[in-house]
């Protein structure tokens, strides 16, 4: 899978960078997660279901078209303050909505990705992500999101929501003939997100800007 830095792009840590399968809009390194210096082994794509996210989805959810071989799993996402926890479910929404457009190759952005992401940042960050969908492109595999952090930012009314992705099983595929390029697990299969959200006229939190950092420390686990 491939997310390219954005020229708006600012930094999360020092390094200047956007996820992001699977996200403001750039990440701190713009080689996509299959390195060449890594044994790449191509295989059939393994067959896998979508669990139920964190919090159950209520009326007006949004569904997402994500095959059958994309496994999506939240952890922690839910809190008992209920504008943290209307933030930590839309962070999820629109996580998923980067995945929906990697895992099915679209060329225009998806009416999911627009609910979630909003205005310049978010249509650069659409851009890119279909900038490097080429031919058969694809995603398959596990996208584990886990220590979500839900903040307040200052004199604003927005939030910030800042959590953590694995992608240690999550691969790159030919959408065509279902093969898979696997890759060796490593650090930079660890990133860390930031998304800057705003509360909307309808009550939804949307991202208005995003960061992250590929290889995040703090959030690499056994």
């Amino acid at each position: 899978m491939t997310r390219s830095s954005l020229p708006i792009a600012v930094a999360l840590a020092a390094s200047a960078g956007l996820l992001l399968t699977a996200c403001g809009g750039g990440g701190s390194d713009s080689s996509d997660k299959i390195q060449p210096s890594q044994t790449a082994t191509t295989s059939a794509a393994p067959v896998t279901t979508t669990p139920s996210p964190t919090q159950a989805a209520g009326p007006g959810a949004p569904k997402f078209d994500l095959p059958s071989d994309i496994k999506v799993d939240f952890k922690g996402f839910d809190d008992s303050d209920p504008t943290k926890k209307a933030a930590l479910q839309d962070a999820t929404y629109a996580a998923q909505s980067v995945l929906e457009i990697e895992a099915k190759a679209h060329s225009k952005v998806t009416p999911n990705f627009s609910r979630f992401w909003t205005g310049g940042t978010g249509a650069a960050f659409a851009d890119s992500l279909m900038s490097q969908i080429t031919g058969k492109g694809g995603i398959t595999g596990t996208y584990h999101y886990y220590n979500p952090v839900v903040k307040a930012l200052a004199n604003s009314g927005n939030l910030s929501v800042v959590y953590c992705e694995d992608q240690r099983k999550a691969y790159s595929k030919d959408s065509a003939t279902g093969k898979v390029k696997t890759t060796t697990p490593s650090p930079s299969d660890f990133r860390q997100w930031n998304l800057q959200m705003t509360k909307s006229a309808s009550g939804e939190w949307h991202v208005f800007d995003h960061k992250w950092l590929k290889g995040a420390k703090q959030c690499q686990v056994a």
